[in-house]
């Protein structure tokens, strides 16, 4: 998935007029068939406003300016930059794209990114040291993984990068903003933000900011403080940017439509996808 979204955002083959952006949620939220001809979904899961200020970055250094770009992150990924390691691993950013990150990191702090040893980490992902990568490799075995990963590679290809991350039939599991008691954000997510839809504005690109739906469980639980204040932040992204559209309100679905404690199953996806196409024209 990771591999498949790098290589379109960075090549000059095809481009959208309509680009999804954020983390898992919007990955598996929005179905780009089922809401244009000209729609692609360059979300990825455990992503933050890092790596997407990076693609949009690189797809407008490849592509022209789309005309119009979906922002969907879950609230938590901005309070938790929880795949950082996974960023690594992937090798997604390039290396002066980690050093400005860093830099980033060292004005806006969040240990997560900046932390002791963060540059023998860089160093051993980029060379693909065996103190990284031994265990995978051991995992894999003999004969690999390279046919089970081609076929996921495709298989995002052909679904405009769309993915689902859970494929229960319902789930009554609480997610991650049940863990928060306030809107505990990182600044240096936070900083990226701002940068992702400064560069939108730049370009001319027409920005909807959306939601992606809880389920029931999760909305019963979650802290009446974390929602106030994460509207709250919207609210000034709206004051900011006053011509994006911005959602401050996180829908809510039943059980059913979730395929895990996070994510929308594809019938969950296909009934937000057809919600948010009949109240937006692309």
């Amino acid at each position: 998935m990771w591999q498949q979204e790098n290589d379109y955002v960075r090549s000059a083959d095809s481009s959208a007029g309509t680009l999804i952006l954020g983390d898992s949620r919007a990955k598996s939220s929005l179905i780009p068939a089922e809401l244009g001809s000209d729609v692609y979904n360059i979300a990825i899961g455990g992503a933050t406003s890092i790596e997407m200020y990076y693609a949009l970055s690189n797809y407008l250094s490849h592509h022209s300016a789309p005309s119009n770009a979906i922002i969907i992150f879950a609230p938590y990924h901005f309070c938790s930059i929880d795949n950082w390691q996974q960023t690594l691993y992937y090798n997604y950013l390039s290396l002066d794209e980690l050093a400005e990150v860093e830099r980033t990191a060292y004005a806006h702090p969040d240990k997560s990114v900046h932390y002791p040893g963060w540059q023998a980490d860089i160093l051993s992902f980029k060379l693909r040291l065996p103190n990284k990568y031994l265990d995978a490799i051991y995992q894999a075995g003999i004969s690999g993984r390279y046919a089970e990963n081609i076929e996921k590679y495709k298989a995002v290809q052909n679904d405009l990068g769309y993915t689902e991350f859970g494929t229960e039939d319902g789930n009554d599991g609480l997610n991650y903003e049940t863990h928060h008691d306030y809107f505990d954000y990182s600044p240096l997510v936070i900083n990226y933000y701002n940068r992702l839809l400064d560069l939108c504005e730049k370009n001319g690109i027409n920005v909807t900011i959306a939601q992606a739906p809880f389920n029931k469980a999760s909305s019963e639980v979650v802290a009446e403080r974390f929602l106030d204040e994460y509207k709250e932040f919207l609210e000034g992204i709206k004051e900011k940017h006053p011509q994006f559209t911005v959602e401050t309100e996180v829908p809510v679905y039943d059980n059913e439509y979730f395929g895990d404690n996070n994510h929308m199953n594809r019938k969950g996806a296909e009934k937000f996808t057809k919600e948010f196409s009949a109240r937006y024209t692309l």
